[in-house]
């Protein structure tokens, strides 16, 4: 099964182009940035034991939390890993941005994000931290692909 807006054409447009380019970018220059999470309220609430004995097992009480962490996946090597006492949000995002992934970064490297609400907006802003000549490279980039 395959997600639905495949089909419409901005994005078949978009993902043509993204293919045609992939070819020429070393794989040492890619960046993969994801995220994963636990809560603690995702405890198994039901589980199996001997038989005719009750299972015993201890779960947090009362206080749910979520712990969020953040990388980025370089061909490799885990780099920039971040851990966050809570959800992403696009504000977390932009000071992982700033602060933990920025400095690993090398003039040249192509950062990929999935579709994740977080990775959007004004807080999350990835133009805010990278230079405008950089941007301008990429604009140029993406037009000769086109």
């Amino acid at each position: 099964m395959l997600p639905e807006e495949q089909t419409r054409p901005d994005v078949a447009r978009r993902r043509a182009r993204w293919k045609a380019y992939q070819g020429r970018i070393a794989p040492q220059r890619l960046v993969f940035i994801d995220e994963t999470w636990v809560k603690t309220n995702m405890a198994p609430l039901r589980g199996w034991g001997p038989r005719g004995r009750r299972l015993k097992a201890y779960a947090p009480y009362g206080h749910w939390k979520t712990l969020t962490f953040i990388a980025a996946l370089r061909h490799d090597r885990i780099d920039a890993p971040w851990v966050i006492d809570g959800p992403i949000n696009g504000e977390f995002f932009g000071l992982y941005i700033e602060k933990v992934l920025a400095p690993t970064l090398s003039p040249g490297d192509v950062v990929v994000l999935d579709n994740l609400g977080s990775h959007k907006g004004k807080a999350a802003a990835i133009s805010r931290f990278v230079s405008p000549a950089a941007l301008r490279a990429i604009a140029r980039s993406r037009r000769s692909i086109e």
